[in-house]
């Protein structure tokens, strides 16, 4: 019976065994694949997660690719369709994860803040209190200090107490200041943060809408018959000269030359890619800030710096714009003297001086004296050393930037993409004063980046 007992006992083990060994390769199975976003996973696993989303895009790039050299049918096109959105969806299950990886920095970063504030507080109390101690002791001469003492001894005793004080106080000091400088560098992190977490989530916004719109026209495709498929070609043929025209509109830059539609979109992509903001609203805003009759570029390089004008300046640029000007003409090696900036508008103040198809006034891109502006940004998305305002890419790049900043503080009032969208072209063009014309320049920015987005969704719809 013993035997038996062994037996049973043998066999219970193997089953558990094995089904423990299951239920493991089960586990690594899910967490190899792209399709959830579990919470409460340690960093190791969220990386793991991230790669495996990673290789799942690339195997979808490869499939896109080889489909798209055979020839044209509607089979090919549904395929191509279908490997797009899978693509799509592991993108924005990566994006997810990237999210949720940059919240629990969030959450370190401000937990170390919390430490080294208390910290300084506490180095603070002790750096007074020896404060204290010394001006006590620096206020006894030295005659007082050997009088009051009964034996020479205690006053030779005191002297060494004032100078272990002192060295315990420059001590408090280097201390306080390293630490300071850990609280400085504890925020910088977390303002990193917390800007690559706006920028995923917009990228991550992005890419939704773009597979809603793909998921439509592959049902679209699905729901064609056989019979249908002739006129399929034809209407394909049709779209495909309505997108060479989009392609080929023309878009002025005076900073620049001309640009196409589609080389416009393709820098704005760029822009888009490392802030998260839509290239849609980019090109709105360029158009409609650097712009007269719906053309980039019209309203750039009619004046200069130094044009005389009649302000309290004398010129087209303000005096607190000139120091930031010329700095950032030195560092590019430019002359400022031949150098394009807008001219003032009557009807929005006495200065002009905006620079480069984003408009930027110098200070906006780097002020001299607070060591501030968009230009370090511009530089970290970009690679560029030194960026420059009349540079394209850079350009785009500083005005999605400064959008990304002017929709996130929108967002706590606006809940739509629309109505975010127009507060942030009221607050680019207006700064503090956005709400007097969010219903103005606003709504046009948010109106005509509509339109661009139906030019760039059908671009999108061509296989």
């Amino acid at each position: 019976m013993y035997a038996h007992f062994k037996k049973a006992c043998l066999m219970f083990a193997v089953v558990f065994l094995m089904t423990a060994l299951f239920v493991h390769t089960a586990f690594l199975a899910r967490a190899e694949t792209c399709e959830s976003v579990p919470d409460g996973l340690p960093e190791s696993e969220l990386k793991a997660h991230l790669a495996a989303c990673e290789a799942e895009i690339k195997e979808q790039t490869i499939k896109i690719q080889a489909t798209q050299r055979e020839a044209t049918t509607l089979e090919r096109d549904i395929d191509i369709l279908a490997y797009t959105i899978n693509r799509a969806r592991n993108e924005i299950q990566k994006r997810a994860l990237t999210i949720k990886k940059l919240g629990n920095d969030i959450n370190a970063h401000e937990g170390e803040l919390v430490k080294l504030s208390a910290q300084v507080k506490r180095m603070k109390t002790a750096t007074g209190e020896l404060l204290r101690r010394t001006n006590e002791m620096d206020e006894r001469s030295l005659a007082e200090i050997v009088l009051s003492e009964s034996q020479l001894s205690d006053a030779f005793a005191d002297g060494q107490s004032f100078a272990y004080i002192e060295e315990a106080l420059h001590a408090s000091f280097d201390e306080l200041r390293k630490t300071r400088e850990a609280v400085e560098l504890a925020k910088a992190k977390l303002k990193d943060s917390h800007s690559e977490e706006s920028k995923q989530k917009g990228l991550k916004e992005i890419e939704e809408r773009r597979t809603k719109e793909q998921e439509r026209e592959k049902n679209r495709l699905l729901s064609l018959t056989k019979k249908e498929e002739e006129a399929y070609q034809a209407e394909l043929r049709k779209k495909q000269a309505i997108a060479l025209e989009i392609k080929n509109k023309i878009l002025k830059l005076t900073a620049g030359g001309e640009l196409r539609f589609e080389e416009a979109l393709n820098i704005a992509r760029v822009a888009e890619a490392g802030t998260g903001v839509r290239s849609a609203l980019v090109l709105s805003i360029l158009t409609q800030e650097s712009g007269l009759g719906g053309v980039i570029g019209a309203n750039l390089g009619r004046c200069f710096y130094n044009t005389p004008w009649n302000n309290n300046a004398g010129t087209v640029m303000s005096n607190r714009q000139k120091p930031s000007f010329l700095a950032i003409m030195r560092e590019l090696g430019m002359n400022p003297d031949t150098t394009p900036v807008s001219c003032p508008i009557v009807s929005d103040g006495q200065y002009g001086g905006a620079m480069g198809p984003s408009q930027f006034m110098p200070t906006t891109w780097w002020d001299l004296d607070t060591e501030t502006g968009y230009k370090r940004r511009v530089g970290k998305v970009t690679g560029a050393n030194p960026p420059s305002p009349f540079n394209n890419v850079h350009a785009f790049t500083a005005t999605a930037l400064y959008l990304s900043d002017s929709i996130s503080g929108c967002s706590i009032s606006f809940g739509d993409t629309y109505n975010r969208e127009a507060c942030a072209g009221a607050k680019y063009y207006a700064g503090g004063n956005w709400s007097k014309y969010m219903k103005s320049y606003g709504a046009s920015v948010a109106n005509r980046a509509a339109e661009f987005q139906k030019d760039i969704d059908f671009l999108e719809s061509q296989i």
